[in-house]
């Protein structure tokens, strides 16, 4: 008997978003369980035992069985669900490549430093923290901009969804959020557009999971 893959997930976590969706346009059988960010739960021992990092999303594949960091999750749903494929394995290693550089662009360069652990070491002062924010979405979409007018079709990487879309996507919600002026990366805009209007996106976005008051 297979054991149903359990993703422990914030509602409005970019990097949980990237999870969801790829767990949702592979259509693999998972079960979501919450975990808030905004009031110890995720430091929790219980949590921590998961992820020593006190970090979403994990995902808990057997009983015991955990798995962090979300490039790592989506690569192991890639080599056990392989169709979709989200890295193109029928294509050339230079292609695959560049959707991995446009991946991490995103999530080694520009969401770790967006993030609100960095924000609270930078500054006390709200607005100070937005402005920090604000300014590595911005060098990040900048670099992301740039790169995909050379691979874009209707998604950053072509005509299909690939990796390259579930980071960017989320991180342009990031980017809004921070009061970015998207008019500066056309194709970036374009490439939103489009991926918003995909069913597995809308039934992965944020606004599906944030708690009812």
């Amino acid at each position: 008997m297979t054991t149903k893959l359990k993703l422990y997930h914030y509602w409005r976590s970019s990097s949980s978003w990237r999870v969801r969706w790829a767990l949702t346009l592979k259509n693999i059988p998972h079960e979501l369980v919450a975990v808030s960010l905004l009031d110890g739960e995720s430091e929790s021992a219980a949590h921590r035992a998961r992820n020593p990092l006190g970090y979403v999303p994990v995902l808990e594949i057997s009983k015991g069985e955990y798995l962090f960091e979300s490039l790592a999750i989506i690569q192991y749903l890639e080599d056990k669900y392989p169709n979709p494929s989200l890295l193109w394995r029928s294509t050339d290693s230079l292609t695959r490549a560049k959707i991995w550089q446009l991946a991490e662009i995103i999530n080694a360069s520009t969401q770790p430093l967006q993030n609100l652990t960095p924000q609270e070491m930078y500054s006390d002062d709200t607005e100070k923290r937005k402005s920090w924010a604000k300014h590595w979405n911005e060098v990040g979409l900048n670099a992301y901009e740039v790169i995909c007018k050379e691979t874009a079709g209707e998604f950053s990487v072509g005509d299909e969804l690939t990796l390259a879309d579930l980071c960017l996507i989320p991180q342009v919600y990031n980017s809004k959020r921070f009061d970015v002026d998207l008019s500066k990366y056309p194709t970036i805009s374009r490439i939103y557009e489009r991926a918003m209007r995909e069913p597995s996106c809308i039934a992965s976005e944020p606004s599906q999971f944030e708690p009812k008051k």
